[in-house]
């Protein structure tokens, strides 16, 4: 009997086990069916106008969604900076009268300073970045600045302070009357070519070890400052020495890191940034242009880390050194710079020139962290284009020789500068917790403060002996204090600066002792 029971309930759970097998089955038909059905439903509705907008937007909208791209994986990032400046109230420029007359008198200039002491709303940058990469070893980038159509006016304080417009800079970039097509060589037009180009290159990694390759338009091989992310400065603007090396050219390089990134080496050759070293970097660029001299510039950078401590609770912290330098020719032929002659520079004697610079900055731990130190030391040498010293103070005007203020045959000049910063971040100092308990902690906890000292010689004048041949360089000093509140890192921040700039003053060269302070507050989302 009990042998029956056993196999009856075996037959039971057979029959079970079939039927539920059975039943499995017809659910995964039932299943298929209804996926071929959801897929000609899909198929069906694409087909339509509304379909195929839906099926375009699916997967592209929304916080932390990809951009879909046919091939490769897109980034799309950006910067915009949107500033308020005063300048300090001073309706007299730099250049006095000379005996009784401007010394631009003769070339109908006058330096009042009245629009350019105006408080502004301005927006100084808004970059638009986009990065391809089109397989693990292949990236593409772009970067453009639509701000930069309207720069003209509007130059980096205390970088190029608002005399130094007509002292140094072109004067057809200066009036607007620009380069026309056409007359690209003469230089007489209507209107401007604004860089709006900012860098477009492509870079090959992850094939030679330790190695990566770069060829297009960016900034070669330069300083700390000047190489840093436009969004990441602890200041409104870059130190006026960084203009040495602040500019974009067309080339290539190589990027070697080694030691987890301790020592890195750049180095590479390119076409050689037009201009002179007293230019604007932000109006005489080398970029997105043919070359204009046949000999190509040699570009090199090292870093080194000797200390590299990530841990906020060690005192070591985190110390850098390096250096970086430019060489080349600039003109190819002729033995002159008579503007009537001279064509895309081709006329201008060769001239070896050279720019470099060399920094250190140190961010130490323990009980003194959040404090910062950072200091670069720059110099150049280069030719003083005729385009450049026509706007220096023209003493050929005074009578002392000249060609209508233009130096007929100008001498190459060396120029220098540096910086020294501070800065002491709140939020990742010894007294960051201690700002959690309270609101009045916590609304300053984000501040950042900032302090920064400079010299550099950026005003231009002709000699006084051989105004045609040579140029004397003046020092400006500018002191700079200001706060960082970061509300969501430097994606998110409000910077303010106050900046105290002592200009040169020299009754024998025409320069009154003015005043050029400056005040500003940059608003910046960056993403």
């Amino acid at each position: 009997m009990l042998r029956a029971v056993s196999i009856l309930c075996l037959l039971f759970v057979c029959a079970l086990g079939t039927a539920r097998a059975e039943s499995q089955v017809d659910d995964l038909k039932r299943e298929v069916e209804n996926l071929r059905r959801e897929i000609g439903r899909r198929e069906d509705t694409s087909l339509s106008p509304i379909g195929k907008a839906e099926s375009a937007c699916d997967g592209k909208f929304g916080p932390n969604e990809a951009v879909t791209t046919k091939s490769g994986k897109l980034q799309i990032g950006g910067l915009v900076q949107v500033w308020y400046q005063t300048p300090q109230q001073s309706h007299q420029g730099l250049v006095r009268d000379v005996g009784g007359a401007n010394v631009f008198g003769n070339t109908g200039f006058v330096d009042t300073n009245d629009v350019l002491d105006n408080s502004t709303f301005r927006v100084r940058r808004t970059e638009l970045r986009m990065t391809m990469d089109v397989q693990e070893n292949i990236t593409g980038y772009m970067m453009m600045d639509p701000a930069r159509e309207a720069n003209v006016s509007f130059l980096p304080l205390p970088t190029f302070p608002a005399h130094n417009a007509t002292l140094i800079n072109p004067f057809f970039i200066q009036t607007g009357q620009g380069l026309a097509p056409g007359n690209i060589r003469e230089g007489t037009g209507s209107g401007i070519f604004p860089s709006l180009l900012q860098d477009a290159y492509i870079n090959f990694h992850g094939v030679v070890p330790h190695h990566d390759f770069t060829i297009g338009q960016f900034k070669p091989p330069s300083g700390e400052e000047s190489w840093r992310n436009s969004g990441q400065l602890e200041f409104v603007e870059r130190a006026m020495v960084t203009s040495i090396n602040n500019v974009r050219d067309i080339g290539a390089m190589v990027h070697g890191t080694w030691f987890d990134n301790r020592f890195q080496y750049w180095i590479g050759g390119f076409n050689g940034p037009s201009g002179t070293i007293l230019g604007d970097p932000d109006l005489l660029e080398g970029g997105n242009r043919s070359a204009d001299h046949q000999s190509k510039d040699f570009v090199w950078r090292i870093a080194a880390r000797p200390v590299w401590d990530a841990d906020p609770e060690h005192w070591r912290g985190r110390f850098e050194l390096g250096y970086a330098r430019t060489d080349g020719y600039r003109g190819s032929s002729g033995n002159q710079f008579d503007p009537s002659l001279a064509t895309n520079s081709l006329n201008e004697e060769r001239t070896a020139i050279n720019r470099q610079a060399a920094w250190a900055w140190y961010r130490p731990g323990g009980f003194i962290r959040g404090v910062w130190l950072r200091g670069e030391y720059g110099e150049g040498h280069d030719r003083f284009s005729n385009s450049g010293s026509a706007g220096a103070l023209a003493t050929s005007l005074l009578g002392l020789g000249g060609n209508n203020g233009q130096q007929l045959n100008p001498t190459p000049v060396d120029i220098s500068g540096y910086y020294v910063g501070a800065g002491y971040k709140l939020s990742e100092s010894i007294f960051a917790d201690k700002l959690n308990s309270g609101w009045l902690g916590r609304l300053f906890k984000d501040t950042e403060y900032v302090m920064r000292f400079e010299q550099y010689q950026n005003v231009a004048a002709e000699s006084l002996t051989q105004p045609d041949r040579h140029t004397d360089l003046f020092r400006t000093n500018a002191l700079t204090m200001g706060t960082n509140y970061y509300l969501k890192g430097h994606d998110a921040k409000i910077q303010t600066n106050t900046i105290f700039v002592s200009d040169p003053y020299n009754r024998q060269r025409g320069f009154r002792n003015w005043h050029n302070d400056v005040f500003v507050v940059s608003f910046q989302v960056m993403f």
